[in-house]
């Protein structure tokens, strides 16, 4: 009997900084506790550790310009570049054995003037829903190349938030277009929608012309870790109930049972800030114990999935994977 992919899509990781920093006024939380700017690289490593010892499987972005502030190639003010090249061998190393490396586009912040590399005075998710295949696909090239350049290959991409929401047809076509380009690779994919409130969902075929294929993967839970990032417990006890919200101590309940009763694939979402927590890695522990139990009462069950993996699958029988009828 095939098992059911699961998979683990990762959100905004850049080497050393902290993107969700630049995102919340006043860099502080409604506690009044201040984020940190920074990420340690002890922070990769004992998260490398943990996919390594469940063999989880998914999508794990790298920013390639994080914050519009340097970029992973020539440097990021403020930071070694020793160890942003520590964190990038990281990614490289022990990271993409496992997960499907991508850019979440340039910045996570402002948008990039190509042609002057200067900030526009608009976020990239506001550019994007304003533009056509033909503009959005050299700013996707760009991504792809510095990531390439840094010595990772991606195989798709993520939106940084709802980054191409308004003109997805457009944007999955720059998709492949952009992989063609840069890679000479005729099948992609990229992640857009969060359908954590839906049932019976899997991946779907989002383009196909001329040859080129671009598979869209969807989010099928909620972020259940960020909630860690508003709140000073660190106990065993709420490190389990996090861990239950997506499969209980028995197995038996929690969204990612609930998916598999309902046919969808189990595509958890989290968010670099989410396991790191503020600082508390605290999101990191409820991950570690969420694939224990995984692992415990699912091994028979599921199967980890990388998002490349889950688009071959897609594209080899695509029969088995209809877009979603509300989408």
């Amino acid at each position: 009997m095939m098992k059911t992919p699961i998979s683990l899509i990762i959100d905004d990781p850049a080497p050393r900084v902290l993107a969700y920093y630049a995102h919340i006024p006043g860099h502080t939380l409604k506690d009044g506790r201040a984020i940190p700017r920074e990420v340690p690289n002890s922070f990769m490593e004992k998260f490398c550790d943990i996919i390594e010892r469940y063999s989880i499987r998914g999508k794990f972005s790298v920013i390639p310009m994080p914050l519009g502030e340097g970029n992973i190639l020539t440097g990021i003010p403020g930071i070694d570049q020793k160890e942003v090249d520590e964190w990038l061998t990281m990614a490289k190393d022990r990271v993409s054995k496992l997960f499907s490396i991508c850019p979440e586009m340039l910045t996570h912040a402002e948008a990039v003037d190509l042609k002057t590399n200067t900030l526009l005075p608009m976020n990239e998710e506001e550019w994007s829903n304003a533009q056509t295949a033909d503009t959005l696909t050299p700013y996707i090239a760009r991504a792809l190349t510095m990531l390439k350049d840094a010595g990772l290959f991606p195989s798709g991409v993520t939106s940084p938030w709802s980054f191409g929401c308004k003109v997805e047809s457009a944007y999955a076509e720059s998709v492949a277009k952009a992989f063609f380009e840069v890679f000479k690779q005729k099948n992609s994919w990229y992640f857009l929608h969060c359908l954590g409130d839906k049932d019976g969902i899997k991946p779907w075929i989002a383009y196909e012309k001329d040859g080129l294929r671009t598979v869209s993967i969807p989010a099928t839970t909620d972020d259940m870790f960020w909630q860690t990032m508003n709140t000073t417990d660190t106990s065993d006890e709420y490190v389990s109930i996090i861990a239950d919200q997506l499969i209980s101590m028995d197995g038996k309940t929690g969204r990612i049972i609930d998916i598999l009763k309902s046919g969808g694939y189990p595509i958890l979402l989290t968010h670099w800030q989410s396991l790191f927590s503020n600082g508390a890695g605290t999101g990191l522990r409820a991950l570690c114990e969420t694939a224990k139990r995984i692992e415990m009462h699912l091994s028979d069950t599921v199967q980890w999935t990388s998002s490349e993996e889950l688009m071959r699958m897609t594209l080899d029988h695509p029969a088995d994977y209809p877009k979603p009828a509300f989408l």
